[in-house]
């Protein structure tokens, strides 16, 4: 029997990033690398620095998909209250976890731990450490939800050293076809093959660059070789139509 791909959603926490002082590139990059293992991103929401829209955002996601990935809300300052939101939120307690305070501890040996740093160990109390090679300050997953920190610099290197760990094996095949055609043009042909081949996702995006426009056509799927044929289809239809396909 065939196993399901695994889903998962993305949950961006902050005020900044709402008031646009902050913009969230955390997202993107996720999504990327996840589509690297083939899992899909189903779902991404940004929320305040509130505990109960945060509580009511964990419930609803770690329901919905296999994986459920935060960015935000877990370092050193009184509205990081993300770690505390996800406790409340599996019923459990909220408790300094003495692996994250020794690794604290060591990085700042030469300083003082501060009360604001000692905040960033405390944790829900099944959580399991995500290592942060960057800053140190450690992540965690619990149950079947990942804590990442919202510094772009940081987050990214966590993620794409632990998402690794996730690869079940799963790919997407992804073949790109360019076009000076419209989607004017070529728009009911291209309804029509998404309706004939169901498997394949086909996405159509108008570009413009310099003194001309057009379209790029990018499909995905999970079999190569149907991939490949129905990119085959599509590139031979649009040479018909002398619009001078590009594949990529």
């Amino acid at each position: 029997m065939k196993k399901k791909r695994k889903s998962s959603g993305i949950i961006i926490i902050g005020n900044e990033v709402l008031s646009g002082k902050t913009l969230d590139t955390n997202s993107n990059f996720m999504c990327k690398e996840l589509f690297k293992i083939g899992i899909s991103c189903e779902e991404i929401n940004s929320i305040k620095d509130d505990e109960k829209t945060i509580i009511d955002k964990i419930n609803i996601f770690k329901s919905k998909f296999d994986y459920v990935f935060t960015s935000g809300g877990i370092g050193p300052t009184h509205d990081d209250i993300t770690s505390l939101s996800i406790a409340k939120a599996l019923n459990q307690k909220l408790i300094l976890n003495s692996e994250a305070k020794l690794r604290i501890s060591k990085h700042y040996s030469d300083d003082i731990l501060t009360e604001a740093r000692l905040k960033m160990a405390f944790m829900p109390e099944n959580a399991i450490l995500i290592d942060n090679p960057v800053s140190v300050a450690p992540g965690f997953y619990v149950e079947n939800i990942y804590v990442f920190p919202g510094v772009p610099e940081i987050l990214q290197v966590m993620f794409k050293d632990f998402v690794i760990s996730l690869d079940e094996g799963y790919r997407y095949f992804k073949r790109t076809i360019s076009t000076h055609l419209s989607e004017g043009i070529i728009g009911d042909y291209i309804a029509r093959t998404q309706k004939k081949y169901e498997n394949i996702e086909i996405g159509s995006y108008p570009y413009f660059k310099k003194n001309s426009f057009g379209v790029s056509l990018v499909l995905k799927g999970e079999n190569e070789i149907e991939v490949k044929n129905v990119c085959d289809e599509i590139f031979e239809y649009i040479k018909i139509q002398n619009g001078n396909p590009q594949l990529f």
